[in-house]
């Protein structure tokens, strides 16, 4: 076999597994950097090449270890408490529609793909205000966000759309900049590893089915097959009086997607809508003057904007080579500005659609830490290091925000670890299109970070 096609097959055969344990379509990012991944993967590990890799991979799991972290890196974890406000209102209308006041049996909502937990505890607020009791299960596929979403700790930045008030009355601070879950409320929320391409975990009403399910920015990144045995397992979950919601960006027609795809009918209120089983009764309002349910035609589809810059829930489509690198250079330019919420999407959209881009995950990740948001800051720059192993500045950027949070073990790790790569002969930084640009002179970085590790090293070893 020659090595270009070698090549080939490495690309085809990744994206297929990844695909199989998690249903994103890879094909339209970059495969060069897939095989890149691969590549380093299996010489940093000792395999005698990708295809052996490759193999090995197959063989195992998808909880296992090395596909985790695999999963890990190309599920998108970017989220905030009261995110997409349209969607949260027509939350709050069907919980009030749901509910029965001479009831004492809650609601039974599933948050899926809920990331690090922001979502499932909003709904956890909103039922709260309303008073009505909710039964929470929050679902993932990236074990590593649901260790954030168990810990209930959350930066500020975490907390941006989230109303003073109610930041007081649902949490308490942490430190100087993260706040701590503190309300009974958030004791209706639970979480559980599950990859929504199985069958949907059953709540704990008598027939296991859910009132409500949220599946916010997920399918987007799906293909067409992974999406059919997606929304059928979510729709075969509901009750027969339940509701879908997806993420106000997405456009979500079962009726395109084959004869497998299960019957969902739209509804929809204002910038707000959701989908319900197709037998379900329609011309009901739920809410006089708020909502309109018409169960004739479909949602009216919804533009794409054109300025992917300046929102942070949207997708496209990605065609073209330079996608990637046009978003990239856009995020810079808006970092120029000081614009870092805007260059944040931009860096988001990019990763989407090829998670492969270790400048992507450290852009992202200085991005976030100037911003305050340290976990997501470390995550970042966690998954450029899986990518390259030996980035001496994602170790160098790993090691500051350990030491900035204090905890003295994992930074003199990552120092330690900062040093190493320096001595390597190549530097990562000469692959890159922005990064270099962004943080000035490379040699005089290189310097810093060598003289910041070095001095981080001799002092707690003079300590010991």
């Amino acid at each position: 076999m020659t090595a270009a096609v070698s090549h080939r097959e490495v690309i085809a055969r990744a994206c297929d597994l990844l695909e199989q344990w998690t249903g994103f379509s890879l094909r339209d990012t970059a495969p060069q950097r897939i095989a890149e991944t691969f590549r380093r993967r299996a010489r940093h590990l000792g395999y005698s090449d990708p295809m052996a890799y490759f193999e090995a991979l197959r063989d195992l799991p998808p909880t296992a270890d090395e596909p985790q972290q695999l999963v890990n890196l190309i599920t998108n974890g970017l989220t905030a408490f009261w995110r997409d406000e349209p969607q949260l209102s027509a939350l709050q209308s069907v919980l009030r529609h749901l509910h029965t006041p001479m009831t004492l049996e809650p609601i039974y909502v599933w948050c899926a793909g809920v990331s690090t937990g922001e979502e499932a505890y909003t709904v956890a607020m909103i039922a709260d205000e309303q008073q009505i009791p909710v039964d929470i299960l929050g679902t993932d596929i990236n074990t590593d966000f649901l260790d954030t979403a168990r810990e209930g700790v959350f930066s500020s930045w975490s907390l941006r759309r989230l109303s003073a008030a109610r930041r007081e009355q649902y949490l308490a601070p942490a430190d100087d900049d993260h706040w701590r879950l503190d309300h009974p409320a958030f004791d209706a929320v639970r979480f559980a590893h599950h990859n929504i391409l199985a069958s949907a975990p059953p709540s704990a009403h008598p027939d296991g089915s859910w009132d409500i399910i949220l599946c916010r920015n997920v399918l987007i990144y799906f293909s067409d097959d992974a999406m059919t045995t997606a929304l059928g397992n979510l729709a075969g979950a509901l009750t027969e009086t339940g509701y879908l919601m997806f993420g106000s960006s997405e456009q979500i027609h079962p009726e395109r997607l084959g004869p497998d795809a299960p019957h969902l009918r739209s509804i929809r209120q204002g910038g707000g809508f959701l989908y319900r089983p197709g037998g379900s009764r329609t011309g009901q309002t739920i809410e006089p003057g708020r909502w309109d349910e018409d169960g004739s035609s479909a949602i009216a589809p919804i533009p794409r904007p054109h300025n992917l810059s300046g929102l942070e829930e949207t997708t496209s489509d990605a065609s073209e080579n330079n996608t990637v690198l046009h978003l990239l250079g856009t995020a810079a330019d808006h970092l120029d500005d000081g614009e870092l919420e805007r260059a944040l999407a931009c860096l988001e959209a990019a990763l989407g659609y090829d998670p492969f881009q270790v400048e992507g995950h450290c852009l992202m990740g200085s991005v976030l830490s100037t911003l305050g948001a340290s976990q997501q800051a470390l995550e970042a720059f966690q998954r450029a290091l899986f990518l390259q192993p030996h980035h001496w500045f994602a170790s160098h950027r790993t090691a500051t925000i350990h030491q900035a949070r204090g905890d003295v073990d994992a930074a003199r790790r990552a120092f330690q670890r900062t040093l190493d790569d320096l001595s390597r002969n190549d530097d990562p930084l000469d692959d890159t299109i922005v990064l270099r640009d962004i943080i000035g002179s490379p040699s005089r970085v290189r310097l810093q970070a060598e003289r910041q590790a070095t001095a981080f090293l001799r002092l707690h070893r003079a300590r010991e």
